[in-house]
């Protein structure tokens, strides 16, 4: 364990101290699985490097919680500490209000290539929206400023890459 932990550290993981946006949490949650994937971590020693990562109110947090996570002899698995920890801090409310945000997006001002960047930053909290290739081409062309939109409807493209280059 001890040579994991330093493998780990070695990348560079992020701390996570409660405190901030809810994005925030859902972020640290996917940086650490990056890390995990990379050195090849069981549920338990995700678990662990994660705990030892949070620090301040969140691990006052975990400190209370988890007896209630995970009871005495019970196996730590990953999905069930990261259901606890959204739980917390990405609460369904935020998680709705993030869903929100996806739904209103337009391009608006904004270049091509930010829209596509903020779409994409947005479609993960709208899993189950985006998951439909030809649902997600139709999403990005219809939120295009108007005038871009029309040249993309008269071309009748169905591929998201090709819309975007287009575009």
């Amino acid at each position: 364990m001890h040579q994991l932990v330093e493998q780990f550290l070695k990348l560079k993981p992020p701390k996570f101290d409660g405190k901030g946006d809810p994005e925030i949490a859902s972020l640290w949650v996917e940086e650490l699985e990056k890390a995990f994937e990379v050195l090849e971590c069981t549920e338990e020693e995700n678990v662990t490097l994660a705990v030892y990562q949070i620090q301040g109110n969140a691990n006052d947090w975990w400190k209370t919680t988890r007896g209630r996570v995970f009871p005495a002899g019970t196996a730590q698995i990953w999905i069930v500490f990261v259901e606890a920890f959204k739980g917390k801090y990405f609460p369904e409310s935020a998680r709705e209000r993030k869903l929100a945000e996806f739904m209103r997006f337009h391009q608006g001002q904004m270049t091509v290539d930010l829209y596509e960047a903020e779409l994409a930053r947005l479609s993960k909290f709208a899993p189950k929206m985006v998951k439909d290739p030809l649902y997600r081409a139709r999403r990005f062309r219809d939120r295009l400023k108007p005038d871009v939109h029309s040249k993309m409807i008269s071309l009748n493209l169905r591929d998201y890459n090709e819309i975007y280059e287009r575009a």
